[in-house]
């Protein structure tokens, strides 16, 4: 059993002149374990709250402690022993490890000596290079920016060729609507380089829309097709209204000039033959006017229906203007028809082709008068003159030819080699040339009141006057079709004038006598007789038949007046007189 220490009193003695210090437990428990215990063990938490403890053990327990801890000692100390033999593995790596800690930590503190002095060079550097590197990091910023905004930029960038698409298919509604983002985007970015470039090249591309546009007015298009193109060049915004309408004009001028040039190609092929077809003129003016018809009827139909009836209400352009602007443009395709007219007109001396056209064209005058565009006044006196000349020339030419067959015949042309033919040959026929039949007084009245559209049979008898009736009896017929009533006395006259000129070359024949310069021997007294009494039966055939039935074909058969012999000019009795005169009267 362990012999108990001695208890000392550790506190100091005191004098006589006061009370000693009593120690604390602490204290106490130092001079106890006979060496004294370090300051910092009574401040630890665990051994205050131990003295804590201790302090409220009772006294059995109290007396029981230093057995209760020397036994917990030998524990401990078993459990150390044991754990040091089974761990001692453990505790040789800790060991090394702390030694090569221990030198590893004054390798750091060694290296981080070295980077402390390397700082100052490497900011240097830094700083450098960041200098450096300052125009390569905007340019990596941008590209960065680009790749960010890369959806929004392709969305930009790809509107030009959109648009372009859109009007080369086009879809002008979508054109415009990305041209109006265009629009916008450059509003919003005025100063943007990019998009002031795209801008520009969308407006590029409605600059072709416009041109498309303008260009399907000269196009064959109908009313829908037009009046879609119109709509989209009023949402541009280019043109006024007054300026839409005269392009919309002008285009379809372009396109109707392009099909009334195509029709005058047949022209062309006739132009300065007048000797050709006078058919072909009259099959060229009906194609004309059948496409001018056309052509001008779409086109004020069309320009009324787009710009006077369904005109927007914001239009600037009064509608006197518009107006005037379908009058101007009616006003010159008119007068250039009405000019070809007078032109073409004059080579068709037909009086039936000529009334075939002026039908074909007064219908066409009707139907452009529900337009407000009646032009029928107008035709009158362009057919007038081409009847007045037809008519005037037809009866030219058949005095011609009656001259020309007694010239020809009188001066031994008609043939090489033969002499000039008698009266008896040429100007009666064979059969009757012994007594040529000559009608008495009363037959010449009876002839003369018959009708006047049906020739005197007398006149078969003699068949170069029969030609010369004939021709102008066909010149009458066709008159018949086309007859202005304007037109009696200058036709009368022309009439008149051709007879007179058919007279004075027959007076000329008989005062010449060529068959009797023919050098082949002169003629019988029998054969003389002949001749003349030939003569004299033309004479009085040509004054008292054929004198009266052609004036009178003209006057009561054609314009139904009444006539007289008294409307026989004094020209042509002059001629008679000196026919009488050259010849001499026959007696019945």
């Amino acid at each position: 059993m362990a012999s108990r220490k001695t208890y000392q009193d550790p506190r100091p003695a005191t004098d006589g002149e006061g009370e000693s210090e009593i120690p604390s437990l602490p204290q106490i428990l130092s001079a106890v374990s006979g060496h004294p215990l370090p300051q910092s063990t009574f401040t630890k938490p665990e051994f205050s709250l131990y003295l804590t403890q201790l302090t409220g053990l009772p006294l059995s327990e109290l007396e029981a402690e230093p057995t209760a801890l020397s036994s917990s000692s030998a524990q401990l100390t078993n459990a150390i022993t044991t754990l040091c033999h089974t761990s001692y593995p453990t505790f040789l790596s800790l060991h090394t490890t702390t030694s090569t800690l221990s030198s590893s930590l004054s390798s750091l503190s060694s290296s981080l000596d070295s980077l402390l002095s390397a700082l100052p060079a490497l900011e240097s550097s830094a700083r450098s290079f960041a200098q450096e590197t300052r125009e390569i990091q905007k340019e990596r910023r941008k590209a960065s920016l680009v790749l960010e905004q890369h959806d929004k930029l392709y969305d930009v960038l790809s509107l030009p060729m959109l648009l372009d698409s859109c009007v080369r298919n086009h879809n002008y509604n979508e054109a415009l609507l990305l041209s109006n983002h265009a629009t916008t985007l450059a509003q919003r970015f005025p100063s943007n380089p990019l998009i002031q470039s795209v801008k520009g090249e969308c407006d590029a591309r409605v600059q072709a829309m416009l041109t498309q546009l303008l260009a399907m007015l000269r196009e064959q298009a109908k009313l829908p097709a037009l009046f879609r193109a119109v709509s989209f060049l009023r949402k541009m915004k280019v043109l006024d209204e007054q300026e839409l309408a005269l392009a919309f004009l002008t285009g379809r001028g372009a396109y109707l000039d392009g099909a009334l040039k195509a029709v005058d190609i047949e022209r062309q092929g006739i132009e300065g033959d007048k000797n050709k077809d006078k058919e072909v003129y009259a099959r060229f003016l009906k194609k004309y006017v059948d496409v001018w018809r056309e052509g001008m009827y779409d086109v004020v139909t069309q320009y009324t229906t787009i710009f006077l009836e369904r005109a927007p209400s914001t239009s600037g352009s009064p509608p006197a203007q518009l107006h005037m602007l379908l009058r101007m443009f009616t006003t010159q395709y008119l007068q250039a028809m009405l000019t070809l007219l007078r032109e073409t007109l004059s080579l068709i001396p037909d009086p039936s082709l000529l009334t075939s056209l002026l039908t074909q064209l007064t219908y066409c005058a009707n139907s452009f008068a529900r337009v407000g565009l009646d032009f029928k006044p107008l035709l009158a006196p362009i057919f007038v003159d081409a009847v007045r000349l037809g008519v005037t020339q037809e009866l030219q030419d058949a005095s011609a030819a009656w001259s020309a067959k007694i010239t020809s015949s009188s001066s031994g042309k008609e043939r090489v080699g033969t002499t000039a033919k008698r009266p008896s040959q040429l100007l009666v026929s064979a059969a009757t040339a012994p007594l040529p039949p000559v009608p008495s007084a009363s037959q010449i009245n009876a002839l003369r009141a018959g009708p006047p559209h049906v020739p005197p049979q007398i006149l078969a008898s003699y068949p170069v006057l029969a030609v010369y009736t004939n021709a102008i009896l066909s010149s009458l017929n066709s008159l018949r079709l086309l007859a202005p009533v304007e037109l009696y006395h200058d036709l009368a006259r022309a009439l008149e004038t051709s007879v007179v000129e058919s007279a004075t070359t027959l007076l000329q024949y008989a005062r010449e006598k060529p068959w009797t310069n023919s050098g082949k021997g002169s003629l019988t007294e029998m054969q003389t007789a002949e001749d003349n009494t030939v003569l004299q039966a033309v004479g009085a055939v040509f004054f008292d038949i054929f004198v009266p039935f052609v004036l009178r074909a003209l006057s009561e058969g054609v314009y139904g007046r009444s006539w007289t012999t008294d409307a026989i000019p004094q020209a042509l009795e002059d001629v008679r007189k000196s026919w009488e005169e050259v010849v001499g009267r026959r007696e019945d």
